[in-house]
Parts: C-alpha cells; structure tokens; sequence
C-alpha cells in the first residue's frame, strides 16, 4: 500500500508508536521522525518525505498543537493537498481539523477499521517503496593503531609536557658499593698486621683493597653537563581524574579519562530510548585523553594553513553569511566537515577520532548517567539545543553543562563525527562485559554523537545515536579528537 507520514508531538510517541505498528500491519509504509539520520539537513529531510507521502496522519492533541513545527507540516501539508487523515488523541478539535472527518480515539484507542479502509482508498496500492534504507557498505573500517602514548611528544605534534628522564639506579649502587669497600677497607688495613713486602713483580691485593689501577669515582652521581640532551627532572605523576594536557599543534585542551568499567547505551525502563540504543551493557575501556571542546574554527584553520587539511565546503552558518575565516567566530565549533576531513585533521593534530564507546563514557561517565551534567532534565543554562540560539555557538559557553569528566558541549550546539560505522543492532551482537571495543567493520554510515543546536530534549541524551554518510556535511556536524593512554 502507500506511504503515510505522520505528524505529532513527541510527548505522544508511545501512541505513535502503537499507531505505526497497526499501520504497517496492515501493509502501509509509515515514515516518523525519530529515526531521522541527523547527518543530513533534517529539516529538508521532513520537507521531502512530506512532500512524497500518499497520505498525511495528524495525531492531534494539546501538545502537537503547541508544536511549530507539527503546525508548519500541517500548513504544508494541506496547501499542497494531501489526503489528510486527524486523529484526536486529546483537547478539542483544532479550527484546522474542525472541518475535516476525524477519528477521535481520546480514548487512547486505535483508529475503528474504517479509518483504515478510507486510508487505503486513498493511497495507490503496490507503489515501489520510496524511502529504501542505505546498502550497508562494503567498505572496510581502516584499522588505526594509535603511537603509544607518552607525555614526551615534541615539535611535530604534540604535548607541551617536559619528559621524565629515566634513573640509572646502577650508578648509585656502584657509589654505594665504592663506600662500603673504602670504609671496610680502610678498617681492615689499620688492624691487620704489616703483609710482607711482595715481588716487585707480584700484583698488591688485599680482602678489602681495590686494585691499584682501579680509579676510583669523585662522586656517586654524576649529573649530565649542560651540553647533554638528557634532562633530569622529577618524575611525572601518574595521571589521575582531573588532569590536562596541551596539544602544541593546536593549542586544544584534553582531559583525562581513567581505564576502567562504565555502562553503555540504554534500558527498557528508559521510555524515551530508541531500539538501537539497547541493551544497555558493560563496556571496560583502557585510559585516554578526550578533548575538552568541539574542534573551533580557528582551531581548524592551522590545519588549513599547513596545508594538511581541506577548507570546510561551505564558510557560513545557518544564520550567518561569513562564518569560517571570520575572527568573530574563531572559538566557535566548525562544521562543514565530513568524517574524512575530520579524520584527517585529528591525525594531523596527533590523536584520532574517539570511538563510540570513548566519547559515551566521556560524557556520560561509568555509572550511565542519561545526559553530561547529570539525570536533570535539559535546560538553556546547560546546553544550546531546541533552537534556543537559533544557530551554533562559542565552545565552552556552557560550563554546568559539563561531564563528570569536565569535557564540554557533550550535548547541543553540534554533533560530533566518531571513529564507528554505525549498525542498529551492535549493541545485541557485542553483548555484555565488551573490552576496549571498536565498532562493527562496515555499516550504513559513520556514527555521530551529542545532537545539535537544533535537536530537542530526547536526542540530547547521552546515550542516543545518530549517523550519516561519511562523505556529508552541513551546518550540524562538527568533531573532537582523542588520544590514547
């Protein structure tokens, strides 16, 4: 049968979801748009399924109708004349549906079976399916084996923390030993009786006397002069919960995330999670450093001007004429980058992209908290979503925001390009108690994590996932970077 869009608030997806189940069991192709790949210009993206439907279902209550943007596709809808089918779920009548046969099922009923049978009358029967889901992609996920990491990274690359010499503890014990001979033997010469002269050609020894050739040390450590290249200075802690380092190439702060347990994705008792999310399970990770924030523009521009990375394909926002390039802008994220461009600029940076697993545990933290800050729900003192800006802003903007490990702008402001091909159904294939995982081999797209300016309160959650072709970019997308311990 044909293919029906259905428009409702999100406050109402139980409903929804009910009604789409009774839907396809009927044999119609239903599109809503909680799964929405966030890689594109959603927006566009409702627009074009709107306008390709063979039927339009509004499930109206007093929330939808609250909703701009179940009003904008209600507008659109009926101007270019779809066959409108409302459904009363709660409140009264709207003046826009007034006028129109409606089904009321305030009752939280399924629609009575002639709603389907006018549906069906509406809609053309064996019409090929439209929207068909991206051939999983044959591409192999490129195995990146990231350098040790050590704090002793230079010029090149990388951190601006001196090295820890190494102490060759064989030169104290050498020290020692020579003392203990000297005041031994010096005590055994003054109470031994005189030996008898030897040979001339007879080699002097004694039980507690070095050889006459040995020459002795003036100290029992010898420091490097100033023309050695090693530099003795204390050793460097290990890192711990709350440390930072400086990247030299562009001057991005990163934090420290401790090895050890945290739990991903989602439960069944989370009624705002999506099937992809579960089960939820635990997942042990080794240490790494994450970036404190997005990636900035100007940030991105050093990559440029090295001539490492490509310019972003479009300079401008969603709001704003001159975005990349101009200084009033230069703390904010980048976008317009594809997950190669992304990619590309982590390993010119010296780290790579985090793994779905490193970027969860770094904003959620290990006990599975449902977003960055906490269990709290969304507000604009935490975080740019909802269209609350109306378009990205400066990194860092939002500090109560912040995880439990201090990374920034988890959630809102910009997705985040990570290193996994997304599969739906990873979570069930990887089960529980998963060690350092790196994601399936190939899959629909590449993953992103923490929504947008633009994304409203159940996709800012920590644990949703989006994705997207790697080769798309749009005023969305940004990234961050990790290092491994």
């Amino acid at each position: 049968m044909g293919h029906i869009f259905i428009s409702y608030s999100h406050k109402d997806k139980d409903y929804v979801h009910r009604l789409q189940d009774a839907l396809q069991a009927e044999g119609f192709e239903v599109w809503i748009d909680d799964r929405i790949d966030y890689g594109d210009e959603w927006p566009m993206v409702i627009q074009d399924r709107l306008d390709a439907c063979d039927a339009f279902i509004l499930v109206a209550t007093e929330d939808s109708y609250k909703s701009k943007w179940v009003q904008k596709e209600v507008t659109r809808a009926q101007r270019i004349n779809k066959p409108f089918f409302p459904l009363l779920l709660n409140g009264n009548p709207w003046l826009s549906i007034e006028s129109t046969q409606y089904a009321d099922v305030r009752d939280k009923s399924l629609p009575p079976e002639k709603f389907y049978k006018r549906l069906a009358g509406a809609t053309p029967r064996n019409k090929p399916l439209l929207f068909l889901p991206r051939e999983e992609s044959k591409v192999e996920k490129p195995i990146v084996k990231p350098a040790p990491f050590s704090p002793l990274l230079q010029g090149d690359g990388r951190v601006r923390v001196k090295p820890a010499s190494k102490f060759d503890f064989r030169w104290l014990i050498i020290g020692g030993l020579v003392v203990l001979v000297l005041i031994f033997g010096v005590y055994g010469l003054s109470h031994l009786p005189a030996a008898p002269q030897p040979s001339p050609t007879a080699q002097v020894t004694s039980t507690f006397e070095l050889p006459a050739s040995t020459e002795l040390p003036t100290s029992t450590l010898e420091l490097p002069t100033e023309t050695s290249t090693a530099i003795f200075v204390p050793p460097t802690p290990t890192p711990g919960n709350g440390s930072t380092i400086i990247f030299d190439k562009d001057g991005m702060t990163l934090l420290y995330v401790p090895a050890g347990n945290f739990l991903m994705g989602s439960t069944d008792a989370d009624t705002l999670a999506s099937p992809d999310e579960k089960p939820q399970h635990t997942v042990y990770l080794e240490a790494f450093w994450i970036d404190q924030t997005d990636v900035t523009n100007a940030m991105y521009a050093k990559c440029v001007s090295a001539a490492a990375c490509n310019q972003p394909t479009n300079l401008t926002s969603y709001t704003r004429s001159s975005y990349y390039g101009n200084s009033q802008f230069d703390n904010y994220p980048v976008i317009y980058v594809n997950w190669n461009m992304a990619d590309t600029y982590c390993k010119w940076a010296g780290r790579q992209l985090p793994n779905e697993a490193q970027w969860e545990k770094a904003a959620r933290g290990p006990n599975g908290n449902i977003y960055p800050w906490g269990n709290d729900a969304p507000s604009t003192i935490l975080l740019n979503y909802n269209q609350n800006v109306g378009d990205t802003s400066d990194v860092g903007k939002y500090p109560n925001g912040a995880s439990p490990y201090g990374a920034l702008d988890m959630a809102g402001n910009v997705w985040q390009w990570v290193a996994d091909w997304y599969q739906s159904g990873y979570y069930a294939m990887l089960g529980n108690n998963a060690s350092n995982p790196q994601g399936p081999a190939s899959g629909d797209g590449r993953v992103l994590r923490g929504s947008a300016w633009s994304d409203f309160n159940i996709v800012v959650r920590s644990a949703y996932r989006g994705w997207s072709d790697p080769t798309n970019t749009n005023g969305y997308i940004g990234f961050r970077c990790s290092r491994s311990q």
